[in-house]
């Protein structure tokens, strides 16, 4: 101890003398505000040592006096310092734990070896260095971005990695509590093995106290700080996640070697805060998504009640011009949505004349109308009876939209009218049959004796000639009566499921003799597959046997003429799907006042014909809930078109 009556120490102290030495040591050490003692660096002995070590190492002052220096610290590594600098050391503790340290060396007897060393906490030094204050504002900055994650369990493991890579340590947890549990559960940590328990009571989330720090020696509140106590963490914190008495979460942080930050309380309130806001926001967009789904089904559902409706509904804007109509309402005027929407209800909905006036009245008055049975007209001028209703959509006491409710009731009045009809065919039915069947057996009777007649002439051509006319116009009357017979007479249709393409390619394969025999160029047109139809094969076969056998009759006398044939799938009407049928050939046409009736009983173009080929085929096509339709040109060429709807489930 003789190097410490060197020179040097009569200088420390203000310039005054000291006769005792060790007293200047400690008065020394004891004004520095870090950890500090005094060290013999040949002979590895501590000389002296400052209260704030004592307190830093919980070694006390009498237990390091002449102790080894490498009891604390690594010598070989600081002896070397130079004057004034520093390096980063661990520092053993009194309880064998050890904690990261910058240490500088101030050399007070070179010759002797004599220095003092001043350690200061990394955590300190890095405050110190005022680093920290950036990395906090980096580290919220982070956490804050957080809200850009997919879920809050991705938050809450980006969160404590972000808040452990702040405190450098792996000890950070996210604890939350459900509904279903009472308890604090473990969601969130760095490591795979939690150091803390994966379940903690539901009060250690304390609501009087926003954050809790606890360092050894402090007395134990939550299962947290017991924890930390027994697992030797040097600080362990704890912050509620949410606000107030809502708090449903807990932050925990803890380090095994570095005491806590200075401003630890306030820097555990930034993240608690940040993280409690990027929670109710997940809660928040949780609902939000939860509501967007409910809508989301109600809409689907609202769209599929548009869809299904048998009524038709239109839905107006408050100017009354379209916004929305249904598949129904699309059916009933014979316009597609596309076409519609946007434009004045006045423009398709034409029929009722007080219509506009009694818009305006639901519009000002929010009452609903009832206009009762008014007659509407459809696209291609059809009349059609409907029962109307207009019903205001009224929310929070303002108009929304205004609904139109269409009933088609002209079903009732056709029915009505079909009975009356069919009643009275049914009589003419059955007096025709009764009178063809009379008429027939005289005709028989007549064209059997006009035969014998005309063999009798042999000698006399005039006669002869006239009588063979005669049994031609027989046989025209025969065929005539045979002709109403089968139209008058009602069909049982029985109906199957029926490949229509197959069918037709039948009918078109059984006219090719007669095709190739009148110059006749065949072209039938067909998907591979086409969604089968429900129909009764036999009936449609005649159908398809009359128009073809007519395009043909109508080319024959040309040489070079072109029957097509095409079938595809088409929906021309929104959830009504059907197989279109085109026969289509380049013959003289059909004039024009003839064409608006061709489907009637009786009408034809041909010398010989019954003109009932056509009627009977639309009656056969419109008992299988179809449509025929025709299309003739000036120049030539006629285009029949049959619809037959998919068979159900088909689609």
């Amino acid at each position: 101890m003789n190097s410490i009556n060197s020179n040097w120490l009569r200088n420390i102290i203000v310039g005054k003398p000291q006769e005792d030495n060790s007293m200047v040591y400690r008065n020394l050490l004891n004004i520095i505000p870090d950890p500090a003692i005094i060290v013999d660096i040949p002979n590895n002995l501590i000389l002296f040592s400052n209260s704030e070590f004592s307190k830093f190492t919980a070694y006390s002052s009498s237990e390091l006096i002449n102790s080894p220096f490498s009891k604390i610290t690594d010598l070989e590594r600081i002896k070397n310092i130079s004057q004034g600098e520093n390096c980063q050391t661990e520092l053993i503790k009194r309880n064998r734990t050890t904690t990261s340290v910058f240490t500088w060396r101030h050399i007070l007897d070179d010759q002797a070896g004599i220095s003092a060393f001043v350690f200061v906490p990394e955590q300190l030094y890095l405050e110190r260095q005022y680093s920290w204050q950036d990395k906090l504002f980096q580290t919220t900055q982070k956490l804050l971005r957080l809200i850009e994650n997919d879920s809050l369990d991705s938050a809450f493991h980006d969160a404590v990695v972000s808040i452990g890579e702040f405190f450098e340590t792996s000890l950070v947890y996210i604890y939350q509590a459900s509904s279903e549990f009472p308890e604090l559960r473990l969601i969130s940590k760095i490591e795979e093995n939690s150091s803390f328990p994966d379940i903690i009571p539901s009060n250690d989330l304390r609501m009087d106290v926003s954050t809790m720090v606890w360092t050894p020696g402090q007395r134990m509140y939550t299962e947290i700080q017991k924890s930390a106590r027994i697992l030797g963490l040097t600080y362990v914190a704890s912050s509620a996640l949410g606000s107030g008495k809502s708090a449903s979460a807990l932050l925990v942080v803890g380090h095994s070697k570095n005491q806590p930050p200075r401003f630890m309380q306030s820097i555990m309130d930034i993240f608690s805060s940040t993280l409690s806001s990027i929670m109710q926001y997940f809660i928040l967009v949780s609902e939000l998504r939860k509501k967007l789904q409910r809508d989301v089904w109600q809409l689907n559902v609202q769209s599929e009640i548009m869809d299904q409706a048998i009524d038709g509904i239109l839905v107006l804007n408050t100017d009354f011009s379209i916004w929305l109509l249904n598949p129904s309402a699309e059916l009933m005027f014979g316009y597609q949505k596309k076409e519609v929407i946007g434009h004045p209800i006045e423009n398709i909905l034409i029929g009722p004349d007080n219509l506009i006036p009694m818009l305006a009245s639901t519009r000002d008055e929010f009452v609903l109308q009832r206009l009762g049975i008014v007659q509407i007209h459809r696209r291609n001028g059809d009349a059609l009876s409907v029962e109307l209703r207009i019903v205001p959509v009224v929310v929070n006491n303002q108009l929304n939209a205004i609904l139109l409710y269409l009933r088609d009731v002209s079903e009732n009045e056709e029915i009505r009218i079909r009975a009356q009809q069919l009643e009275t065919h049914a009589i003419l039915g059955e007096f025709t049959a009764v009178f063809a069947h009379e008429v027939r057996n005289p005709i028989n009777n007549i064209s059997m004796g006009l035969q014998i007649l005309s063999r009798s002439f042999t000698d006399d051509p005039k006669n002869k000639e006239m009588t063979d006319r005669m049994i031609q116009d027989c046989e025209r009357l025969t065929h005539q009566m045979e002709a109403i017979l089968s139209y008058s007479k009602p069909f049982d249709a029985k109906f199957e499921s029926v490949d229509i393409g197959r069918l037709v390619q039948r009918v078109v394969d059984r006219w090719k003799p007669r095709m190739v025999r009148v110059g006749v160029n065949e072209i039938l047109t067909k998907p591979d597959e086409l969604p089968l139809i429900s129909a009764d094969p036999r009936l449609l076969e005649q159908v398809f046997i009359n128009l073809i056998g007519n395009a043909v009759e109508a080319m024959s006398n040309q040489g070079n003429g072109t029957l097509a044939v095409q079938l595809k799938e088409v929906q021309n009407i929104s959830n009504h799907p059907q197989i279109e049928i085109k026969i289509i050939d380049s013959g003289p046409g059909i004039p024009e006042e003839v064409s608006g009736h061709i489907f009637e009983p009786f009408v034809t173009t041909k010398k010989t014909g019954t003109g009932l080929g056509l009627a009977i085929s639309k009656r056969i096509v419109t008992a299988h809930r179809g449509n025929i339709a025709v299309e003739s040109f000036p120049v030539g060429g006629t285009v029949f078109t049959v619809y037959l709807p998919i068979k159900q489930g088909e689609i």
